[in-house]
Protein backbone atom coordinates (compact mmCIF):
# COMPACT_ATOMS: atom_id res chain seq x y z
CA UNK A 1 0.00 0.00 0.00
CA UNK A 2 1.47 3.09 -1.26
CA UNK A 3 1.72 5.98 1.18
CA UNK A 4 -0.48 9.18 1.34
CA UNK A 5 1.13 11.87 -0.48
CA UNK A 6 -0.18 15.38 0.84
CA UNK A 7 0.31 18.54 -1.37
CA UNK A 8 3.27 20.36 -0.67
CA UNK A 9 2.34 23.80 0.91
CA UNK A 10 4.04 26.52 -1.00
CA UNK A 11 4.23 30.41 -0.44
CA UNK A 12 3.81 32.84 -2.72
CA UNK A 13 4.90 36.52 -2.23
CA UNK A 14 2.14 39.00 -3.33
CA UNK A 15 2.74 40.64 -6.24
CA UNK A 16 2.67 44.40 -6.71
CA UNK A 17 2.61 46.03 -10.28
CA UNK A 18 3.47 49.61 -10.51
CA UNK A 19 2.74 51.78 -13.34
CA UNK A 20 3.68 55.23 -13.55
CA UNK A 21 1.46 55.77 -16.06
CA UNK A 22 -1.13 56.10 -13.29
CA UNK A 23 -1.60 59.38 -11.41
CA UNK A 24 -2.45 57.56 -8.61
CA UNK A 25 0.44 54.94 -8.64
CA UNK A 26 3.36 57.81 -9.19
CA UNK A 27 1.06 59.54 -6.14
CA UNK A 28 1.76 56.50 -3.78
CA UNK A 29 5.38 55.89 -4.41
CA UNK A 30 6.00 59.37 -4.32
CA UNK A 31 4.44 58.94 -0.36
CA UNK A 32 6.26 55.91 -0.36
CA UNK A 33 9.55 56.95 -0.96
CA UNK A 34 8.89 60.58 1.06
CA UNK A 35 8.71 57.95 4.37
CA UNK A 36 11.46 55.94 3.84
CA UNK A 37 13.27 58.74 3.28
CA UNK A 38 12.19 60.20 6.72
CA UNK A 39 12.27 57.15 9.11
CA UNK A 40 16.16 57.28 7.58
CA UNK A 41 16.94 60.39 8.14
CA UNK A 42 15.51 59.88 11.84
CA UNK A 43 17.29 56.92 12.57
CA UNK A 44 20.69 58.53 11.45
CA UNK A 45 19.81 61.44 13.61
CA UNK A 46 19.04 59.19 16.07
CA UNK A 47 22.05 57.53 15.74
CA UNK A 48 24.11 60.31 15.91
CA UNK A 49 22.59 61.58 18.80
CA UNK A 50 22.75 58.08 20.36
CA UNK A 51 26.21 57.79 19.93
CA UNK A 52 26.88 61.42 21.37
CA UNK A 53 25.20 60.49 24.21
CA UNK A 54 27.15 56.95 24.84
CA UNK A 55 30.31 59.58 24.72
CA UNK A 56 29.18 62.26 27.62
CA UNK A 57 30.02 62.30 30.68
CA UNK A 58 26.68 62.32 31.64
CA UNK A 59 26.20 58.82 30.14
CA UNK A 60 29.12 57.34 31.99
CA UNK A 61 28.54 59.11 35.39
CA UNK A 62 24.55 59.10 35.97
CA UNK A 63 23.70 55.68 34.46
CA UNK A 64 26.46 53.59 35.71
CA UNK A 65 26.52 53.75 39.50
CA UNK A 66 29.89 52.39 39.81
CA UNK A 67 31.27 55.92 38.13
CA UNK A 68 29.31 58.08 40.00
CA UNK A 69 32.43 59.14 42.47
CA UNK A 70 34.74 59.49 39.36
CA UNK A 71 31.66 61.61 38.02
CA UNK A 72 31.77 63.46 41.03
CA UNK A 73 34.74 64.60 40.99
CA UNK A 74 35.50 65.25 37.60
CA UNK A 75 32.95 67.80 37.57
CA UNK A 76 35.05 69.53 40.76
CA UNK A 77 37.97 69.55 38.69
CA UNK A 78 39.81 71.89 36.66
CA UNK A 79 39.08 69.47 33.81
CA UNK A 80 35.28 69.42 34.15
CA UNK A 81 34.81 70.86 31.13
CA UNK A 82 36.89 68.30 28.88
CA UNK A 83 34.62 64.76 28.20
CA UNK A 84 35.67 61.63 29.92
CA UNK A 85 35.76 60.53 26.46
CA UNK A 86 38.42 62.43 25.27
CA UNK A 87 41.04 60.73 27.73
CA UNK A 88 39.49 57.39 27.70
CA UNK A 89 38.38 56.67 24.61
CA UNK A 90 39.45 59.05 21.81
CA UNK A 91 38.72 59.79 18.73
CA UNK A 92 37.15 57.21 15.26
CA UNK A 93 35.57 54.38 14.80
CA UNK A 94 38.45 51.46 16.33
CA UNK A 95 38.51 53.07 19.57
CA UNK A 96 34.55 53.47 19.97
CA UNK A 97 33.78 49.98 19.40
CA UNK A 98 36.90 48.86 21.57
CA UNK A 99 35.33 50.81 24.37
CA UNK A 100 31.85 49.72 23.53
CA UNK A 101 32.97 46.04 23.71
CA UNK A 102 34.85 46.52 26.51
CA UNK A 103 31.73 48.49 28.04
CA UNK A 104 30.12 45.00 27.57
CA UNK A 105 32.03 43.64 29.70
CA UNK A 106 31.36 45.96 32.48
CA UNK A 107 27.70 45.58 32.28
CA UNK A 108 28.09 42.36 32.47
CA UNK A 109 29.54 42.92 35.91
CA UNK A 110 27.27 45.54 36.95
CA UNK A 111 24.31 43.13 36.10
CA UNK A 112 26.06 40.32 38.31
CA UNK A 113 27.46 42.53 41.00
CA UNK A 114 31.28 41.50 40.44
CA UNK A 115 32.87 45.00 39.39
CA UNK A 116 35.62 46.16 41.60
CA UNK A 117 35.42 48.22 44.46
CA UNK A 118 37.03 50.47 44.08
CA UNK A 119 37.14 50.59 40.26
CA UNK A 120 40.18 50.13 39.11
CA UNK A 121 42.39 53.05 37.67
CA UNK A 122 43.39 53.00 34.22
CA UNK A 123 46.38 53.05 34.23
CA UNK A 124 47.16 50.34 31.68
CA UNK A 125 44.88 51.45 28.86
CA UNK A 126 44.96 55.10 29.28
CA UNK A 127 45.48 57.23 25.96
CA UNK A 128 48.95 58.61 26.28
CA UNK A 129 49.19 61.78 27.83
CA UNK A 130 51.13 63.38 24.29
CA UNK A 131 47.62 62.60 22.34
CA UNK A 132 45.04 64.01 25.18
CA UNK A 133 47.46 66.50 27.90
CA UNK A 134 49.72 68.06 24.94
CA UNK A 135 47.27 69.33 22.94
CA UNK A 136 46.49 71.89 25.46
CA UNK A 137 49.18 71.69 27.51
CA UNK A 138 53.06 72.22 26.18
CA UNK A 139 55.26 70.99 28.33
CA UNK A 140 57.92 71.13 25.93
CA UNK A 141 58.19 74.99 26.14
CA UNK A 142 60.27 76.59 28.97
CA UNK A 143 58.38 77.82 32.14
CA UNK A 144 59.02 80.40 34.25
CA UNK A 145 59.16 79.59 38.07
CA UNK A 146 55.70 80.13 39.92
CA UNK A 147 54.96 81.49 43.48
CA UNK A 148 53.01 79.06 45.10
CA UNK A 149 50.97 80.01 47.97
CA UNK A 150 49.55 76.91 50.35
CA UNK A 151 46.72 78.39 53.42
CA UNK A 152 46.62 76.11 55.95
CA UNK A 153 45.59 75.98 59.35
CA UNK A 154 47.01 75.01 63.04
CA UNK A 155 45.22 72.59 65.02
CA UNK A 156 45.50 74.86 68.29
CA UNK A 157 42.36 76.36 70.03
CA UNK A 158 42.81 79.04 67.72
CA UNK A 159 43.38 77.08 64.22
CA UNK A 160 45.67 79.96 63.51
CA UNK A 161 46.73 80.43 60.12
CA UNK A 162 49.36 79.22 58.17
CA UNK A 163 50.50 80.58 55.12
CA UNK A 164 53.51 79.06 53.30
CA UNK A 165 54.95 80.20 50.32
CA UNK A 166 57.60 78.81 47.98
CA UNK A 167 58.96 79.25 44.21
CA UNK A 168 57.59 76.31 42.21
CA UNK A 169 60.85 75.59 39.62
CA UNK A 170 58.90 74.34 36.88
CA UNK A 171 61.63 74.56 34.02
CA UNK A 172 61.51 72.16 31.04
CA UNK A 173 63.69 72.72 28.18
CA UNK A 174 65.65 76.37 27.84
CA UNK A 175 65.80 77.39 24.19
CA UNK A 176 68.40 79.54 24.95
CA UNK A 177 70.41 77.26 26.99
CA UNK A 178 69.66 74.29 25.50
CA UNK A 179 69.25 72.79 29.37
CA UNK A 180 66.94 71.24 30.76
CA UNK A 181 66.29 71.48 34.80
CA UNK A 182 63.34 72.04 36.92
CA UNK A 183 60.16 70.35 37.22
CA UNK A 184 59.51 69.39 33.50
CA UNK A 185 63.13 67.93 33.21
CA UNK A 186 61.36 64.99 33.49
CA UNK A 187 58.94 65.39 30.40
CA UNK A 188 62.07 66.95 28.31
CA UNK A 189 64.02 63.67 29.12
CA UNK A 190 63.50 60.29 28.19
CA UNK A 191 62.91 58.64 31.67
CA UNK A 192 62.41 55.08 31.79
CA UNK A 193 60.98 53.27 34.99
CA UNK A 194 59.68 49.57 36.41
CA UNK A 195 56.86 49.87 38.66
CA UNK A 196 56.18 46.61 41.19
CA UNK A 197 52.42 47.66 41.85
CA UNK A 198 49.63 48.02 39.72
CA UNK A 199 49.46 52.07 40.78
CA UNK A 200 53.08 52.64 40.25
CA UNK A 201 54.03 53.44 43.86
CA UNK A 202 57.08 50.93 43.88
CA UNK A 203 59.39 52.02 41.95
CA UNK A 204 62.20 48.97 41.31
CA UNK A 205 64.35 50.48 38.48
CA UNK A 206 64.85 53.96 36.92
CA UNK A 207 66.41 54.50 33.07
CA UNK A 208 67.67 57.95 31.99
CA UNK A 209 68.85 57.71 28.70
CA UNK A 210 72.46 59.82 28.48
CA UNK A 211 73.38 62.66 25.37
CA UNK A 212 75.43 59.36 23.68
CA UNK A 213 72.17 56.98 23.73
CA UNK A 214 73.33 54.81 26.33
CA UNK A 215 71.11 54.18 29.73
CA UNK A 216 71.99 55.61 32.97
CA UNK A 217 69.90 52.69 35.41
CA UNK A 218 69.22 53.26 39.16
CA UNK A 219 67.86 50.35 40.84
CA UNK A 220 66.59 50.48 44.60
CA UNK A 221 68.86 49.11 47.02
CA UNK A 222 66.55 45.81 47.56
CA UNK A 223 67.55 45.20 44.19
CA UNK A 224 71.08 46.09 44.23
CA UNK A 225 72.49 42.29 46.01
CA UNK A 226 71.44 40.40 42.84
CA UNK A 227 74.23 41.01 41.32
CA UNK A 228 75.00 42.78 37.22
CA UNK A 229 73.43 39.07 35.13
CA UNK A 230 70.29 39.22 37.62
CA UNK A 231 69.92 43.42 37.46
CA UNK A 232 70.30 42.81 33.58
CA UNK A 233 67.74 40.13 33.42
CA UNK A 234 65.09 41.42 35.42
CA UNK A 235 65.19 44.44 33.34
CA UNK A 236 64.95 42.06 30.22
CA UNK A 237 62.14 40.81 31.64
CA UNK A 238 60.19 43.52 32.31
CA UNK A 239 60.95 44.79 29.20
CA UNK A 240 59.50 41.64 27.42
CA UNK A 241 56.29 41.99 29.67
CA UNK A 242 55.58 45.79 28.76
CA UNK A 243 56.34 46.84 31.65
CA UNK A 244 58.99 49.19 31.33
CA UNK A 245 57.25 52.45 31.23
CA UNK A 246 58.70 56.19 29.39
CA UNK A 247 57.86 58.65 32.01
CA UNK A 248 55.04 61.49 30.54
CA UNK A 249 52.77 63.43 32.25
CA UNK A 250 50.24 61.28 33.84
CA UNK A 251 52.88 60.11 36.20
CA UNK A 252 52.80 62.90 37.95
CA UNK A 253 49.32 64.77 37.48
CA UNK A 254 47.83 61.31 37.33
CA UNK A 255 44.57 62.21 39.97
CA UNK A 256 44.11 65.64 37.62
CA UNK A 257 40.55 64.98 36.34
CA UNK A 258 39.35 62.83 39.54
CA UNK A 259 41.68 64.15 42.46
CA UNK A 260 40.16 63.76 45.79
CA UNK A 261 41.67 66.35 48.39
CA UNK A 262 42.88 64.95 51.52
CA UNK A 263 41.27 66.03 55.08
CA UNK A 264 43.45 68.62 55.74
CA UNK A 265 43.42 70.09 52.73
CA UNK A 266 39.73 70.01 52.32
CA UNK A 267 38.98 71.48 55.87
CA UNK A 268 41.73 74.32 54.74
CA UNK A 269 39.71 75.24 52.20
CA UNK A 270 36.65 75.03 53.81
CA UNK A 271 37.67 77.71 56.64
CA UNK A 272 39.62 79.68 54.24
CA UNK A 273 36.40 80.57 51.97
CA UNK A 274 34.44 81.16 55.54
CA UNK A 275 32.24 77.75 55.06
CA UNK A 276 33.64 76.92 58.56
CA UNK A 277 34.32 79.57 61.47
CA UNK A 278 37.49 80.47 62.67
CA UNK A 279 35.61 81.12 65.79
CA UNK A 280 35.12 77.50 66.59
CA UNK A 281 37.92 76.04 69.25
CA UNK A 282 39.53 73.52 67.69
CA UNK A 283 37.03 73.24 64.77
CA UNK A 284 40.29 71.89 62.16
CA UNK A 285 41.31 69.55 64.41
CA UNK A 286 38.18 67.80 65.14
CA UNK A 287 36.81 68.09 61.53
CA UNK A 288 40.27 67.14 60.61
CA UNK A 289 39.58 64.13 62.75
CA UNK A 290 36.09 62.87 61.84
CA UNK A 291 36.84 63.02 58.37
CA UNK A 292 39.66 60.69 58.94
CA UNK A 293 38.10 58.43 60.56
CA UNK A 294 36.24 54.97 59.06
CA UNK A 295 32.43 54.66 58.19
CA UNK A 296 30.34 51.60 56.66
CA UNK A 297 27.99 53.88 55.39
CA UNK A 298 26.54 57.79 55.22
CA UNK A 299 24.57 57.42 57.90
CA UNK A 300 27.16 56.46 59.98
CA UNK A 301 29.44 59.26 59.22
CA UNK A 302 27.00 61.88 59.44
CA UNK A 303 26.00 60.95 63.11
CA UNK A 304 29.68 60.96 64.23
CA UNK A 305 30.01 64.48 62.30
CA UNK A 306 26.45 65.25 64.44
CA UNK A 307 28.18 64.07 67.62
CA UNK A 308 30.11 67.75 66.96
CA UNK A 309 27.39 69.81 67.92
CA UNK A 310 27.05 68.52 71.32
CA UNK A 311 31.12 68.93 71.76
CA UNK A 312 30.47 72.60 71.08
CA UNK A 313 27.05 72.64 73.62
CA UNK A 314 28.95 71.23 76.02
CA UNK A 315 31.67 74.39 76.05
CA UNK A 316 31.07 77.26 78.58
CA UNK A 317 28.93 79.70 76.77
CA UNK A 318 31.99 82.76 76.88
CA UNK A 319 34.21 80.80 74.18
CA UNK A 320 32.80 83.23 71.96
CA UNK A 321 31.08 81.32 69.14
CA UNK A 322 27.98 80.90 67.37
CA UNK A 323 24.86 78.00 67.34
CA UNK A 324 24.88 78.92 63.89
CA UNK A 325 28.77 78.98 63.48
CA UNK A 326 27.94 75.27 64.53
CA UNK A 327 25.33 74.48 62.07
CA UNK A 328 27.49 75.67 59.02
CA UNK A 329 30.22 73.91 60.42
CA UNK A 330 28.63 70.44 60.73
CA UNK A 331 26.85 71.02 57.07
CA UNK A 332 30.09 71.55 55.83
CA UNK A 333 31.67 68.99 57.19
CA UNK A 334 29.01 66.74 55.91
CA UNK A 335 29.34 68.31 52.77
CA UNK A 336 33.06 67.60 52.49
CA UNK A 337 32.32 63.95 53.61
CA UNK A 338 29.71 63.02 50.70
CA UNK A 339 32.17 64.78 48.08
CA UNK A 340 35.30 62.91 48.81
CA UNK A 341 34.21 59.81 51.01
CA UNK A 342 32.29 56.52 48.88
CA UNK A 343 31.52 54.27 51.53
CA UNK A 344 29.57 51.99 48.56
CA UNK A 345 32.60 51.72 46.68
CA UNK A 346 35.54 51.60 49.06
CA UNK A 347 36.54 55.06 47.35
CA UNK A 348 38.28 57.84 49.30
CA UNK A 349 41.22 60.12 49.68
CA UNK A 350 43.61 56.99 50.28
CA UNK A 351 42.45 55.14 47.84
CA UNK A 352 44.20 56.81 44.90
CA UNK A 353 47.48 58.08 45.40
CA UNK A 354 48.65 61.84 43.82
CA UNK A 355 51.68 61.80 42.32
CA UNK A 356 51.82 65.62 42.01
CA UNK A 357 52.94 66.55 45.12
CA UNK A 358 54.80 64.24 48.41
CA UNK A 359 51.84 64.73 50.68
CA UNK A 360 50.30 62.41 52.21
CA UNK A 361 51.40 59.95 49.81
CA UNK A 362 54.79 58.95 48.71
CA UNK A 363 54.23 61.41 44.63
CA UNK A 364 57.85 62.80 44.14
CA UNK A 365 59.65 60.38 46.73
CA UNK A 366 58.87 57.31 45.11
CA UNK A 367 62.06 57.98 42.77
CA UNK A 368 63.46 60.69 44.88
CA UNK A 369 63.95 59.11 48.51
CA UNK A 370 67.84 58.68 48.60
CA UNK A 371 67.34 54.70 47.58
CA UNK A 372 67.45 53.90 44.20
CA UNK A 373 71.45 54.04 43.02
CA UNK A 374 73.46 53.70 40.10
CA UNK A 375 76.71 52.23 40.34
CA UNK A 376 79.63 52.38 37.63
CA UNK A 377 82.12 49.37 36.86
CA UNK A 378 84.60 50.78 39.50
CA UNK A 379 81.46 50.50 42.31
CA UNK A 380 81.25 54.34 42.84
CA UNK A 381 77.76 54.68 43.91
CA UNK A 382 75.00 57.78 42.78
CA UNK A 383 71.39 57.58 44.32
CA UNK A 384 68.95 59.91 42.47
CA UNK A 385 68.73 63.43 44.35
CA UNK A 386 66.53 63.98 47.12
CA UNK A 387 67.39 67.42 47.04
CA UNK A 388 63.98 69.74 47.58
CA UNK A 389 65.46 73.00 46.04
CA UNK A 390 65.57 71.27 42.63
CA UNK A 391 62.00 71.62 42.14
CA UNK A 392 61.40 74.31 44.55
CA UNK A 393 62.62 77.08 47.23
CA UNK A 394 62.94 76.90 50.76
CA UNK A 395 59.52 77.70 52.37
CA UNK A 396 58.31 80.97 53.91
CA UNK A 397 56.05 79.72 56.76
CA UNK A 398 53.80 82.32 58.12
CA UNK A 399 52.08 81.58 61.57
CA UNK A 400 49.46 84.20 62.51
CA UNK A 401 51.08 87.18 62.40
CA UNK A 402 54.43 85.88 63.01
CA UNK A 403 57.12 85.24 59.69
CA UNK A 404 58.69 81.85 60.56
CA UNK A 405 61.36 82.17 58.17
CA UNK A 406 62.53 85.44 57.68
CA UNK A 407 64.25 84.31 54.55
CA UNK A 408 63.42 86.03 51.31
CA UNK A 409 62.51 83.68 48.14
CA UNK A 410 65.40 82.85 46.50
CA UNK A 411 65.25 82.28 42.51
CA UNK A 412 68.89 81.67 41.86
CA UNK A 413 71.01 78.18 42.88
CA UNK A 414 71.70 77.99 46.63
CA UNK A 415 75.19 77.74 48.36
CA UNK A 416 76.66 74.46 47.90
CA UNK A 417 76.70 73.79 52.00
CA UNK A 418 72.87 74.35 51.61
CA UNK A 419 71.91 71.58 49.24
CA UNK A 420 71.29 69.02 51.49
CA UNK A 421 70.28 70.93 54.18
CA UNK A 422 72.70 69.93 56.68
CA UNK A 423 73.09 73.66 57.03
CA UNK A 424 69.64 73.60 59.41
CA UNK A 425 72.07 71.60 61.56
CA UNK A 426 75.58 72.75 60.92
CA UNK A 427 75.41 76.68 60.60
CA UNK A 428 75.73 76.69 64.46
CA UNK A 429 79.38 76.40 64.15
CA UNK A 430 80.10 78.66 61.59
CA UNK A 431 82.83 81.58 62.35
CA UNK A 432 82.18 85.49 62.90
CA UNK A 433 83.71 86.01 59.50
CA UNK A 434 81.15 83.30 57.37
CA UNK A 435 78.50 84.25 59.24
CA UNK A 436 78.53 87.78 57.64
CA UNK A 437 78.07 86.07 54.26
CA UNK A 438 74.85 84.52 55.47
CA UNK A 439 73.57 88.27 55.89
CA UNK A 440 73.84 88.90 51.86
CA UNK A 441 70.90 86.52 51.80
CA UNK A 442 68.77 86.44 54.71
CA UNK A 443 69.44 89.54 56.61
CA UNK A 444 70.73 90.60 60.14
CA UNK A 445 67.22 90.08 61.63
CA UNK A 446 67.31 86.28 60.56
CA UNK A 447 69.58 84.92 63.87
CA UNK A 448 66.40 86.51 66.08
CA UNK A 449 64.14 83.68 64.54
CA UNK A 450 62.08 82.31 67.68
CA UNK A 451 60.59 79.57 66.44
CA UNK A 452 63.81 77.40 65.64
CA UNK A 453 66.29 78.58 68.51
CA UNK A 454 63.55 78.24 71.12
CA UNK A 455 63.05 75.04 70.54
CA UNK A 456 64.14 72.18 73.11
CA UNK A 457 64.21 68.90 71.85
CA UNK A 458 63.97 66.62 74.78
CA UNK A 459 66.72 63.63 75.13
CA UNK A 460 64.30 61.02 73.70
CA UNK A 461 63.18 62.72 71.02
CA UNK A 462 63.85 60.13 68.20
CA UNK A 463 61.41 57.62 69.97
CA UNK A 464 58.93 60.44 70.94
CA UNK A 465 58.73 62.75 68.24
CA UNK A 466 55.28 61.32 67.32
CA UNK A 467 53.52 62.39 70.41
CA UNK A 468 55.35 65.84 69.95
CA UNK A 469 53.68 66.60 66.67
CA UNK A 470 50.53 65.62 67.80
CA UNK A 471 50.55 67.64 70.98
CA UNK A 472 52.71 70.99 69.17
CA UNK A 473 52.00 70.08 65.30
CA UNK A 474 54.88 69.39 62.39
CA UNK A 475 54.79 72.96 60.74
CA UNK A 476 57.95 73.79 62.96
CA UNK A 477 59.45 70.54 62.38
CA UNK A 478 59.38 70.72 58.37
CA UNK A 479 61.75 74.77 58.78
CA UNK A 480 64.60 72.62 59.83
CA UNK A 481 63.95 69.33 58.41
CA UNK A 482 61.84 68.98 55.28
CA UNK A 483 59.47 66.18 54.16
CA UNK A 484 62.76 64.40 52.72
CA UNK A 485 64.07 63.51 56.25
CA UNK A 486 60.79 62.35 57.51
CA UNK A 487 60.52 59.90 54.52
CA UNK A 488 63.76 58.35 54.92
CA UNK A 489 62.25 56.89 57.69
CA UNK A 490 58.44 56.47 57.11
CA UNK A 491 58.48 55.48 53.77
CA UNK A 492 54.78 54.83 54.01
CA UNK A 493 54.47 58.26 55.04
CA UNK A 494 55.07 60.26 57.74
CA UNK A 495 50.99 61.15 58.20
CA UNK A 496 50.05 57.35 57.95
CA UNK A 497 53.07 56.32 60.06
CA UNK A 498 54.17 58.96 61.85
Amino acid sequence: MSPIKHPRLKLRWPVFTVDLHRPTHRLWLTLIAFGALVVAIAILIGGIQGYQFTESPQFCGTLCHSMEPNYVRWQASPHANVPCAECHVGPGFIPFVNSKIEGTRQLIDTILDTYSRPIKSPVTNLRPARETCETCHTPASFKDNVIKEIQSYDNDEQNTPITTTFILKLGGLNPETGNSLGIHWHTQSQVYYIALDAQRQDIAWVGVKQPDGSLKQYFSRDLLSMGPTAETAFVAKAQKAGQVRLMDCIDCHNRTAHYIPYPEQAVDQAIANDLISRNLPFVRSKAVDLLKASYTNQNEAFKAIDALTNYYQSLSPSSGFLSKDVTQAVNEVKTIYTQTNFPDMNLNWQTNPNNEEHTPTLGCFRCHDGNHVYMDAQGQQETISDQCNLCHTVPIVDRGNETVVAAPVLVGDPPDSHKDFRWTIDHRYITPMEEQTCYQCHGQAFCNNSVCHNLIHPPDMLTSHPQQIQLEGSQVCYICHQNIFCSSCHPAGILNNP
